[in-house]
């Protein structure tokens, strides 16, 4: 059985959803600061506001929806099966260890090693899908029906959309006023829960979607109205390599976003070492995307007010690497 807290839609989440989610949410993920920085404004050409969202347990934004979603289970399941990468297990497994729930999660073979042991240390199970016994999410509902476990899927559940709008609220709630919110777009519900938020209290503002170049399925899927997988991804920002997207993911994606923009890993890593010496802002891929679009698309954004969300810090040693080569050097 599918985890469905509220059903399905074409439409925003309500406020009143938002709201929800933000009293079910431990206060540890709550009230993340919001910083912006001269050296980034400069380089960037526009005023640039940075909601960060790392300085949580699992240093994710992840934690907000899968508090949510957990604290609406009714009747709490004994157990939860979900697929992740990492930070979406990270913040699944401290949710469910919280309430007595054993988790499982199934990763990818290329999941970051350090994402690995952290799902693994918050009390998780993780196991590594095989290519050959089909997709990891195959796997996962397939393990969860032959167990009687419960399957949580990331980006199909309104109320994890609805724990990740609480940021919008946040900002809004806090007086801060923008012409643009770029929005990085993996699973779709950090999107899906921003743009429900803005469109009911300040439509005007325009939700910019950003995808990875190396992992385009949301943006053609956004496009065409329905769900296009594209399974050979090829991308540093692995919290947005998304290769079979959730079709309700999708219509929710189009009702809450106004365009979207894509972003090569070469720009991922230039804003990354951007935020790092600019701002002293450590940032994992999938979190320097949006800082990546605002970079290559200066004249789009020229003088407005943009704000832009620092979704993990959680990166490989490999990335850590690269951040911290010479200026210049490729």
């Amino acid at each position: 059985m599918d985890a469905q807290a509220a059903p399905s839609s074409t439409l925003p989440l309500t406020p009143q959803q938002i709201l929800a989610a933000r009293a079910a949410i431990d206060p540890v993920f709550l009230d993340s600061p919001v910083m912006s920085h001269g050296a980034l404004d400069a380089a960037l050409g526009c005023a640039c506001l940075l909601k960060v969202e790392t300085l949580n347990p699992i240093r994710s934004f992840k934690g907000r929806g899968t508090e949510a979603v957990m604290a609406a289970l009714d009747p709490r399941p004994a157990a939860v099966v979900a697929t992740s990468s990492g930070n979406f297990g990270q913040g699944l497994a401290r949710a469910a260890a919280r309430r007595g729930i054993a988790a499982t999660i199934l990763a990818p073979s290329w999941a970051n090693p350090l994402k690995l042991e952290a799902m693994r240390r918050l009390g998780a199970t993780v196991r590594l899908a095989d290519p050959e016994e089909g997709s990891g999410k195959d796997l996962a509902r397939r393990i969860a029906a032959e167990s009687g476990a419960l399957f949580v899927e990331d980006g199909g559940h309104p109320i994890i959309s609805a724990g990740a709008g609480v940021i919008a609220q946040e900002l809004t709630v806090a007086g801060h006023e923008v012409d643009d919110i770029v929005v990085q777009i993996g699973d779709g519900a950090l999107a899906t829960g921003i743009g429900s938020w803005f469109k009911a209290h300040a439509p005007r503002v325009r939700i910019v979607g950003v995808v990875a170049r190396g992992a385009p399925a949301m943006a053609q899927s956004f496009a065409a109205g329905r769900a296009i997988d594209t399974p050979d991804t090829d991308t540093i920002a692995d919290g947005m390599a998304i290769a079979r997207p959730v079709p309700s993911a999708v219509a929710q994606l189009r009702a809450c976003v106004d365009e979207i923009l894509l972003v090569d890993d070469g720009a991922i890593l230039d804003a990354a070492r951007l935020l790092l010496r600019g701002a002293g802002v450590a940032a994992e891929p999938s979190a320097a995307a949006g800082l990546a679009a605002i970079m290559t698309n200066r004249d789009r954004f020229a003088g407005r007010r943009v704000a832009t969300v620092i979704t993990g810090s959680n990166f490989s040693e490999a990335f850590q690497a690269r951040l911290l080569e010479p200026a210049g050097k490729a």
